[in-house]
């Protein structure tokens, strides 16, 4: 095995994109200053049963494994919502609530060969413990919203679903747990063929099949929400579309319907996530750089029952697409130098430094003197 290759879904940073990187982590963050989030740093090495036991969310094989001196199965952590509910059950188990939390973090995750995504990404996100959906989610979708917008991407769309709409059209119809998950999966990856053959073999009424053979085509502008009413048949159902219609509504007063699509057809992770739940979109990446939704009964697994919602952003999706020109520096100096006055062009490079410039230094024999050149570098570099 060749000593310099790296692992595949890994990659290296270098220059300007380390440079674009640092210049979007703070541009996130900042934004979740604003609202008011404090930041939490959690282990990059957890226990594999808090990610498989306690909730299920993730599957075995997407995670990295190995052992402890103890024997114990450990993973480098595959996610950062189910650490931050682990924390607020434990370290903040006497906070009052509402706890508004932030990060910055790699994760990993074993994604599938040739699949074009990363096993290793750089989350940055936000939660919100302790409020139900009618005090925080509009709050999280403006700062999602915010979030795409300082990104300082070309063009973005926020893609807002709601997992009980399908639960509700579900958990009626009295199919096996298995026969329910495996419909999900469908819908959500919208393979069309295989949702009609597998609704075939289901024992449930026609229109019920005609219902989710055309779930995955439910997404659209707020125009949709006609089309789903005339679709319903029960008011679980009725109320989703009651309550995604009225936070389109709220978006919309608030300027932002510009940027808001909806999609019906959005079913992901059944066992986790528990109302309204959205996908960030920017123009020039194929996949989701944004997720996020309302999880209610993920940190009572750990001792502590409270609501919550929450999103994270995948600054490494996004570090192609930001102009350099964005994290350009003003003051940027090279001073060239030799050995014997090497103390006086440190001290102009400390000056320069002290004044918000940046500095390249450059030894030389070739010079008898300091020479400071601003705003350029010299051969390049």
């Amino acid at each position: 095995m060749q000593e310099n290759i790296i692992p595949e879904g890994t990659r290296d940073l270098l220059g300007d994109e380390c440079s674009v990187r640092e210049e979007l982590i703070k541009n996130v963050k900042s934004v979740f200053t604003k609202w008011g989030y404090d930041e939490v740093i959690t282990p990059t090495v957890e226990y594999y049963n808090t990610f498989h036991y306690k909730t299920q969310s993730l599957k075995e094989e997407e995670m990295y494994k190995f052992f402890d001196s103890k024997g114990r199965i450990l993973v480098l952590r595959p996610d950062m919502t189910v650490p931050i509910a682990r924390v607020v059950a434990t370290k903040l188990k006497d906070h009052k609530t509402p706890i508004r939390l932030r990060y910055e973090s790699n994760v990993y995750r074993v994604n599938e060969s040739l699949g074009g995504k990363r096993n290793e990404y750089t989350d940055c996100g936000v939660e919100l413990i302790g409020l139900d959906s009618n005090s925080s989610d509009l709050e999280i979708l403006i700062t999602a919203l915010e979030v795409l917008k300082v990104a300082n991407v070309e063009e973005y769309k926020l893609e807002i679903g709601d997992i009980n709409f399908f639960n509700s059209a579900i958990n009626t119809l009295g199919v096996k747990e298995e026969e329910k998950i495996r419909l999900a999966e469908l819908i959500e990856k919208k393979s069309l063929k295989a949702l009609e053959d597998f609704l075939e073999q289901l024992d449930i009424e026609e229109d019920k099949k005609q219902f989710f053979k055309r779930l995955p085509w439910l997404f659209g502008g707020k125009s949709i929400l006609e089309e789903c009413k005339s679709l319903t048949f029960n008011e679980g159902m009725n109320a989703s579309l009651k309550y995604l219609e009225d936070s389109y509504n709220k978006l919309e007063r608030l300027g932002f319907g510009g940027f808001i699509t909806l999609d019906l057809g959005m079913v992901p992770r059944l066992d986790y996530y528990t109302g309204i739940i959205f996908r960030g979109y920017v123009q020039g990446v194929g996949n989701t750089v944004l997720s996020g939704g309302r999880y209610d009964n993920l940190i009572k697994v750990f001792g502590r029952d409270e609501k919550a919602i929450g999103f994270s952003i995948n600054i490494d999706c996004l570090i192609q697409l930001v102009k350099h020109e964005s994290v350009s520096h003003e003051n940027k100096f090279a001073i060239t130098f030799n050995k014997d006055n090497e103390t006086l062009a440190m001290t102009k490079a400390l000056e320069i430094i002290e004044n918000g410039g940046m500095v390249k230094m450059f030894p030389s024999e070739e010079v008898n003197k300091v020479i400071v050149a601003g705003k350029g570098e010299k051969n390049g570099n």
